[in-house]
């Protein structure tokens, strides 16, 4: 029997707290009484509620646990918080496919087969002699966790580890939503669940400045479902669809005039630079010429493959392993560190390098306490309301580099930081115009610019030999390296990257892997 504790009750509470004290307008008058249900259980029916709800999936057979009494399941029960009557079929996924054989064998059933036919032969049959719980309201608990930002299923870590949150003057504001409305436009666009209309009326609207909306997804649908030019240029965001469904009616002049106007975004830009191109040549229209991006060194490897999984495999000391697991392997054990460090790393510095702009006092984007970071970070909105303190930090960062900001750094949870410790020994290392060429682009653009971003980090140190690398050198400083493996090309985001890092003087490398 799994010993009481008194956790998984308290978490629960402290949830369901967090979320009423922060975004209490938000619940509905039915949600609030199931809320205070469960807020008034006793701590064997609380911690109950609390395991099951945690677990994955919705029916489960009475659990080996010490607060499982009938008292318990009974108070739960009556709270219309669990039902155990529930038809035999849905149990049938809580029981391996052995229990099934042997239910069909006291049937007299055939107990040979696949799963699927066993479930299939029980149908109709009383074979079902315990019971079974069905946990009620889990998407109503989703919301709570969303809501109010306690996350249960980390609330071990952060216990074991002493997180501690920030302390800061709370700004007010209507905090994650609006209104509910947005609410549960973002919670059914999530699901899928949104009609062709109601998308296209979300998508015409345009995101917010900051905070989850339904707009990505009500865009990404109304591309799907209405690739019409005259519908998709009313959305914002959608300038390359536009000139797509342009092409497709044949109105190439129209389509031409589009990519023309250009994009703030250098990755849409590229695209439509590139497109407008190539239908200007088939107009037999003017396109005016486009100055080439800047490209990066380029290294080639001489890897063995070791067969293929979900990506193809290269053989390494380690065993088959991805084709960056096996470049960096190869550049170790040459003498010079190398990390796989993508976007954890550039999330964990940008969280040291602008931590104090995260507690400004912005109007609203701090609405209540114990957050791990404004409303807007993330977003371009962020930089624009903080302005003047980000370039102040961005030059403290390249004048003395990540030590400093990592020294202040006074231990609370941050949002975007992650492997502090490994990230803070690599970022010390590394040359401040090189973190602040990144940090900028996250900064005035937002998490999003950080898709195409170089995969290795190589940090400095002697110049060393890679022996089935050609050039075989590395170079003494610090850079950053883009792996391709064979038949692989770079993307959009990954040349306008690469254009920018080296227009800063940043050295970039291409690292073009063969058998």
């Amino acid at each position: 029997m799994v010993p009481r504790s008194p956790y998984p009750g308290d978490d629960l509470a402290t949830a369901i707290r967090w979320a009423l004290d922060q975004e209490g307008h938000l619940f509905a008058a039915g949600e609030m009484v199931v809320l205070r249900r469960v807020r008034a259980l006793a701590p064997d029916p609380m911690e109950l509620f609390a395991r099951l709800s945690l677990r994955v999936g919705l029916a489960f057979r009475l659990p080996d646990y010490e607060c499982a009494t009938p008292q318990a399941i009974d108070a739960l029960d009556e709270a219309e918080l669990l039902t155990r009557a529930i038809p035999p079929a849905w149990a049938l996924a809580c029981f391996s496919a052995d229990e099934l054989r042997d239910h069909c064998r006291e049937l007299g059933l055939p107990n040979r087969g696949p799963r699927a036919e066993l479930e299939a032969r029980l149908a109709g049959h009383a074979w079902l002699r315990e019971p079974i719980l069905l946990v009620g309201h889990r998407e109503l608990l989703d919301r709570v966790t969303r809501l109010g930002g306690f996350d249960r299923r980390l609330a071990p870590a952060e216990r074991i580890h002493g997180l501690r949150w920030a302390e800061y003057a709370p700004t007010g504001g209507p905090g994650l939503y609006p209104d509910r409305r947005r609410l549960r436009e973002h919670e059914r666009a999530r699901r899928g669940e949104l009609g062709d209309d109601e998308a296209l009326e979300i998508a015409r609207r345009g995101p917010p400045p900051w905070g989850p909306s339904a707009f990505a997804r009500a865009r990404e649908q109304v591309i799907a479902t209405r690739p019409v030019a005259d519908v998709l240029a009313s959305v914002p965001g959608a300038a390359l669809a536009t000139v797509r469904a342009l092409e497709a009616e044949g109105r190439l002049a129209e389509a031409v005039t589009r990519c023309r106007a250009g994009h703030s975004d250098p990755d849409v830009a590229l695209a439509l630079a590139r497109t407008g191109h190539r239908l200007a040549r088939r107009a037999r229209l003017p396109w005016p010429p486009v100055p080439p991006l800047r490209e990066a060194t380029t290294r080639r490897f001489r890897l063995q493959r070791a067969g293929s999984g979900a990506r193809p495999l290269w053989a390494s000391p380690a065993g088959a392993v991805t084709v960056e697991a096996a470049v960096v392997a190869q550049v170790e054990a040459s003498g010079r560190r190398c990390v796989h460090a993508e976007n954890w790393f550039w999330s964990s510095c940008f969280a040291l390098v602008f931590r104090e702009l995260y507690w400004l006092p912005v109007p609203g984007r701090l609405p209540t306490a114990r957050r791990p970071g404004p409303l807007d970070l993330g977003t371009p909105a962020f930089y624009a309301a903080r302005q003047d303190a980000a370039e102040a930090a961005l030059e403290r960062l390249r004048v003395g580099g990540l030590a400093p900001f990592a020294k202040s750094y006074g231990g609370e949870i941050l949002a975007g930081l992650v492997h502090r410790e490994l990230a803070v020994e690599l970022g010390v290392q590394l040359p401040g115009d090189l973190l602040a060429s990144v940090l900028s682009e996250l900064l005035r653009r937002g998490f999003d610019a950080a898709r195409g971003l170089p995969d290795l980090l190589v940090l400095g140190g002697k110049a060393a030999s890679v022996p089935l690398a050609f050039p075989s050198t590395l170079p003494e400083r610090a850079f950053l390296a883009e792996v391709k493996g064979p038949g692989d090309t770079l993307r959009d985001g990954q040349r306008t990257w690469i254009d920018k890092l080296v227009n800063g003087e940043i050295h970039v490398e291409l690292w073009e892997v063969s058998e």
